[in-house]
Formats: structure tokens, sequence, C-alpha cells
């Protein structure tokens, strides 16, 4: 049989996970749902090389970020559409920041991700800093466009069935799985946090965080630039503007919060002096894996029930590269994934 994979879930791991399989000519079939709300439909979908904390790189970076850059433009083309935006970021630092920065760009480690630092404000309407230090192949993925482009082109090829996926519907076969009359070799959950009501990975702990964003109108503020200090503005287009997030991992609805939206305005008002208006308040709630790694591999009885999932904050950056590598597992399991990631780390 050839092989035919049925792919549950159609947010950001399982849309790029389907993209994969088309691109090397595999057979699937999408299970999602319209009315299933997704963490990539709020998402703001900011990819950074770099993880401002203790300026250290993001983990995997030098590998994940090539593969992510030529897998969405890649998508870009087969959609006919603009998703992915490079742009360089700028960071507000103090004196002693600025120290660690200057050292860190004279590294061959960061000298593809460091520009420089600069005493003079980048940009006006921003309030002076000590300095600015500049980040680059920085920038932002336009998720929920992409994504529901890349559901009508779905439908299109008739390789989505709009339905909640029902686990009791799922029978084990000695060829693999079969659903609804539908055969498959195997099936991949790409559930986001709602792999915690799957029966088949009860042992896969999340640490779900709901995240609200706001989107603002502010006239005059530069759209060159990504901006983070104690959050991000990111333009979106048309002196519009996203700005976040706040996480919080009590309350996991996915409401937007006067109490959040006070504190992004907060911390807006704290970097730039321009007027501005609320646009938009959204909410969501990421699929958090306790050491921040994503999930990856088959379950421990039944090597036809995989999963895919966990991708969390950096999720732009990591899906393209592990949805490459969960296809490598799925052609054999005997392939190596990267330990910090394999599912097997639940069941030891």
């Amino acid at each position: 049989m050839c092989k035919k994979y049925l792919i549950v879930g159609q947010g950001l791991a399982g849309s790029v996970l389907a993209f994969k399989m088309y691109q090397q000519g595999i057979d699937f079939k999408v299970i999602a749902s319209q009315d299933i709300s997704k963490a990539s439909d709020v998402a703001a979908g900011l990819f950074n090389p770099l993880v401002f904390k203790r300026l250290t790189k993001s983990w995997m970076v030098d590998v994940c970020l090539p593969e992510m850059l030529s897998t969405y433009k890649a998508i870009e083309q087969l959609l006919n559409g603009r998703f992915l935006f490079e742009k360089k970021m700028i960071k507000p630092v103090s004196e002693q920041e600025s120290l660690l920065w200057k050292e860190k760009i004279d590294s061959d480690n960061f000298s593809s991700y460091i520009q420089g630092v600069q005493k003079q404000v980048p940009i006006s309407g921003m309030h002076a800093f000590y300095a600015y230090g500049k980040v680059m192949q920085s920038g932002s993925l336009r998720l929920r466009q992409m994504l529901n482009a890349f559901r009508l082109w779905l439908k299109s090829n008739n390789a989505i069935i709009d339905e909640r996926f029902n686990y009791d519907d799922l029978k084990l076969t000695e060829e693999g799985v079969e659903w609804q009359g539908i055969k498959a070799t195997g099936v991949v959950f790409c559930e986001g946090y709602r792999v915690m009501q799957n029966p088949f990975f009860k042992d896969v702990t999340l640490k779900p965080t709901k995240g609200e964003l706001l989107e603002i109108y502010c006239v005059g503020l530069s759209e060159e630039f990504i901006l983070n200090k104690q959050l991000f503005v990111m333009p979106v287009g048309n002196q519009r503007f996203k700005i976040g997030a706040t996480y919080d991992w009590k309350n996991l609805d996915e409401r937007g919060t006067e109490e959040a939206r006070k504190d992004l305005l907060s911390r807006f008002e704290d970097l730039i002096s321009l007027p501005y208006e609320v646009l938009n308040h959204y909410a969501g709630i990421r699929p958090t894996v306790h050491d921040r790694r994503p999930v990856l591999g088959s379950h421990p009885k039944y090597s036809q029930i995989n999963i895919f999932n966990g991708l969390g904050t950096k999720g732009v950056m990591l899906a393209p590269f592990f949805a490459s590598e969960m296809l490598k597992y799925l052609n054999d399991n005997t392939y190596g994934l990267h330990p910090e990631v394999e599912v097997k780390r639940f069941y030891k």
C-alpha cells in the first residue's frame, strides 16, 4: 500500500506538515473543523533569532532559520500570496546590556544576527534609552492569512475534511489505521493544546499558556522595524501594529481581558510617545511544553499513531525544520529524532 496519512489539525504544525507531504508526493488528508479555534489564528507570527534575556541564540536557530525561509517562500509560491516579511528588530538596551551586545557582535556565532548598537534614537516617536541594538534575520509570518489560504488550497485539492475528529471512530488495522472508511498508513495528531484531550497521548504533559495581544493604529510610527522592549511592536501594514504579548497559566480561556489590555498599553506607552487607537484584541492558548521543546514521534505501543505538537512561542521558526524531521521519521521509524523533541521523553 502506498503511504497515506491522516493529519488531525490545521494549525501551523498540521499545515506545514501537510505542505511537506505535498512536496514529497505523499498522499494525505487533513481533518480539521473550521469552527475550532487555533492558537495560530491569533498568534503574531513573530520570529527572532535571539533570546534577549541572556542574549543567546534561539535554540537550533542556525539550522531552523534557513529551512524556515525556504519553506514559507515555497508556500507563498504555491498559494500565490505573500505571508513572510523579513524586518530588522530594534531592542532598546541599558549601558550594561550594550556592553554585552558589543561583545557578542565580535563573536562569529552572532555576526549573522546582530548588526550593531547605536546611541541615536532610530525612529521618531520612541522614548530615549541608553542605546539601541539592531537584530537581523528577524521578521513575521502572516499566520492567519497563510493558514486561511492554505485551507482553500486543501479544499480545492480535496485534501481536507471539515469535521471534528472523534477518537472513537479511529480503528487500528494491520496496514495502519482507518477512520470513517478512509484507510491510511498512520495518523499524525497536530492538535495544539487540545492534545490534552487525546486518549492516545495522556502522558504528554503540556503547560498551556494563554496569550493576549492588541492591534493598534498609530500614525507616524515607523513601519521599517519591529520594536522589542517589554513587549513587541510589529508592523502589519497601513500604520497598524500588533503589540504583545501576555502570559497567563491560570485562566485558560480564549477571551480578551481588560487587565491584559491595560498591561500591554502601559508597556507600549513606556516605549512610544505617539497617540494611538486600539483596533482589535486577541487571545489564544499556546501549546507550550514544560521543557519548551516540540513533541514528535509515535505512540509507544501503536506505531501508526503519531504526534507533532508543542511548537510554542518559537513555532514559526521551528515548524518547517521539525516537519521535515517528522517526515523522515514517518518514512523510517528507526530514524533518530533529536532526543530533546522525542515523545519518548514522556514515557521514561
